[in-house]
């Protein structure tokens, strides 16, 4: 595996955890804590892809083909969902094989084993939380020579199957496509759930916002109501000759300045807003929706392949035939 490759795959793993990359080293963290048990190191992690920065950064982890960490990565998966073996029983039919369009023109004398057709199907669950709600949904894909497999394979009759019929399976090209095929697949699905969230969010923070510029609005006009006040107050002690009723005028202005210079002191405005944007931040977070896809099962079929020895007007030829995609190439 190249190294692009190898950073999609780990990038791809690690998706729910926290990436970041600085002069060709990526860093991990926050990673799940039955990942660092299964590897026995917490995290952070730092990966390189270049022999020199490995003996560079120190407790560095080299990533290459063959590398600890990828493989470390490849049997957590393994262990984590099941991985299955299947042997797919199948009996081709040479009458039907005659039948094949490509084959009109030409017999077939003879089905002659050739080796072994592999297909690798991926199950996984996606739980998606928002609000009070929480939905889960499963899905599979079938990968064949690393592109997606449109086939209904409960239509063939299946056996445990033997490790030891196969050669050892790497699948990482192969996850890496179902991993691909389930992340457009869940962007379809929550298209509607994140249109009703914004729709939700949309609103509650109309009434947040209408909520604290009336609350804005009050103490502009409580502010103003004490500044009158006191301008009234002043007007009418500039009128006033008896000394019970300037004293009782000063004593109202006096009153109405600790109120003016306490409202004023308190800066409502910025309180306030601060307020405005806690509540904002806050229903931001109550609206978020959340999205969390795990591997269940991988599952290995595999069956067997033939060659045909075909004649075409007594000139004999080889074929391939695929019995399980009922294919002729």
């Amino acid at each position: 595996m190249d190294e692009l490759k190898s950073k999609e795959f780990i990038l791809e793993f690690f998706n729910d955890s926290k990436v970041s990359e600085s002069t060709g080293i990526l860093t991990i963290s926050e990673v799940p804590k039955n990942f660092e048990d299964f590897l026995g190191k917490k995290s952070p992690y730092c990966l390189v892809f270049d022999l020199n920065k490995h003996s560079r950064v120190k407790d560095s982890e080299l990533i290459m083909q063959g590398s600890y960490f990828l493989l470390a990565i490849r049997d957590y998966l393994a262990n984590k969902g099941q991985t299955s073996l299947l042997k797919i029983n199948v009996k081709p039919n040479l009458f039907e094989i005659n039948q094949y369009p490509k084959l009109k023109q030409v017999k077939v004398l003879e089905l002659i084993p050739y080796g072994l057709g592999l297909i690798h199907e991926f199950s996984f669950l996606s739980t998606y939380q928002y609000l009070n709600d929480k939905k889960q949904s499963s899905k599979r894909f079938l990968v064949k020579d690393n592109k997606l497999l449109d086939l209904d394979l409960s239509k063939f009759k299946t056996q445990e199957g033997n490790k030891e019929d196969i050669p050892p399976a790497d699948l990482t090209k192969s996850y890496l496509v179902a991993k691909g095929a389930l992340d457009n697949t869940v962007s379809k699905e929550i298209t509607p759930i994140k249109s009703i969230l914004k729709t939700k969010l949309d609103k509650e923070l109309q009434r947040i916002k209408h909520h604290y510029l009336k609350q804005v609005k009050e103490k502009d006009e409580e502010v103003e109501t004490c500044e009158r006040k006191i301008n009234l107050l002043q007007s009418k002690l500039r009128h006033t000759f008896y000394d019970r009723d300037i004293s009782i005028l000063n004593m109202n202005i006096r009153e109405s300045k600790v109120r003016l210079e306490s409202l004023k002191k308190k800066g409502y405005q910025k309180r306030l807003k601060t307020e405005e944007q806690f509540h904002i931040t806050d229903e931001v977070e109550k609206h978020a929706l959340s999205i969390k896809n795990g591997l269940i099962n991988a599952t290995i079929f595999y069956y067997p392949v033939y060659s045909l020895k075909t004649s075409l007007k007594g000139k004999k030829s080889l074929m391939r035939y695929d019995p399980v995609l009922n294919k002729v190439f």
